[in-house]
């Protein structure tokens, strides 16, 4: 199998750099679906959903990041992520993500509530389950 040419990776966030690497392959959650990049690959600006960002490294192993909104610019050998958060599989607080997860479920439980729906804001609340979600899916990516 002929080795695949690195392409080098950087993800950040508001708070600062998460992520700095070569890889072989890059697997980004964009809004309609999967989007794979190697070295090489055509230029492009792309959305990014809530989801799961998969890293291949040049020894076929993969690091998983939990990654949130933003974008992706990839220039031939190069890709940027840019997402309002991200963690690193590894660095997952699984405990504070299900209290999340629980804490988000409840308030949308009180979808069919009249006088609840005034004090629970349901976008905000359904993002932060899929953000919640999304963090404990790839925090048992853990090696």
């Amino acid at each position: 199998m002929a080795e695949h040419p690195p392409i080098q990776v950087e993800l950040v966030t508001p708070e600062g750099e998460v992520y700095k690497d070569a890889a072989t392959l890059v697997v980004l959650p964009g809004v309609e679906g999967e989007l794979g990049i190697m070295a090489r690959h055509q230029p492009l600006v792309t959305l990014l959903a809530v989801g799961e960002t998969r890293i291949q490294k040049a020894d076929g192993t993969y690091d998983y990041v939990a990654t949130g909104i933003g974008f992706a610019e990839v220039l031939f050998d190069r890709v940027l992520i840019v997402v309002d958060h991200a963690e690193e599989a590894g660095r997952i607080d699984v405990e504070r993500a299900e209290v999340a997860r629980r804490r988000a479920a409840e308030r949308l439980r009180l979808r069919d509530d009249p006088e609840a729906r005034v004090e629970v804001d349901l976008y905000r609340a359904e993002q932060a389950l899929r953000r919640a979600e999304n963090r404990l899916r790839v925090a048992q990516r853990r090696g």
